[in-house]
């Protein structure tokens, strides 16, 4: 099933899922660590290409996630979930989509203020579609360093989210996002209309 319903997810907003929480856990944030811990030279090079490249990726992938997700319904949440819980799973994705357009802006900012190639797929330097700037570049790099500390703290929240309502509740929220035709839990009796 492509689209999502009230339901469950779709497998295509299964898939942007995915492929954006993997691009950023398995590779823009390793990177990023070990491009700050190389020497200068080529492989520091590459690394920061591979980094730049990848936020651009995620940047658009984001764009299309949340694209679809505006014209799509959007699963409802379980009926007996408490409403704090409610207005924080709400809050947390609005600050996940935030944070997954904010990195990616802030490092081609501060980047390409700075002066230094924003090379695509390493091919198409994007960096000339701005001025260079070296105080609007060091701004960019602090909100740029300081935002992905909060990114991490919303990502632990939401998977600790996930694994609460997949461990504690055994709801199916998490089933329906690894799976747009899995069985589903039956709704809990003790559910609020």
């Amino acid at each position: 099933m492509l689209r999502n319903t009230r339901e469950r997810w779709g497998s295509l907003s299964i898939g942007l899922h995915w492929t954006i929480a993997g691009l950023v856990l398995l590779l823009q944030v390793p990177v990023g660590i070990v491009m700050l811990a190389l020497d200068p030279g080529p492989a520091q090079d590459l690394a920061f290409n591979i980094h730049k490249t990848n936020g651009i990726v995620i940047f658009l992938l984001a764009i299309a996630r949340l694209s679809w997700r505006w014209l799509h319904p959007v699963p409802t949440l379980p009926a007996d979930l408490p409403d704090w819980q409610r207005r924080a799973a709400r809050a947390s994705h609005a600050l996940l989509y935030l944070l997954l357009f904010a990195m990616p802006v802030s490092g081609f900012l501060y980047t390409a203020m700075g002066g230094f190639p924003v090379p695509f797929f390493m091919v198409y330097d994007l960096a000339p579609l701005v001025q260079q700037n070296e105080a609007g570049a060091a701004t960019f790099r602090t909100v740029h360093l300081s935002l992905q500390w909060l990114l991490y703290a919303v990502a632990l929240l939401h998977v600790g989210g996930a694994l609460q309502h997949h461990l504690v509740r055994k709801d199916g929220v998490l089933r329906r996002m690894l799976s747009s035709t899995a069985p589903l839990p039956p709704p809990r009796s003790d559910a609020r209309p």
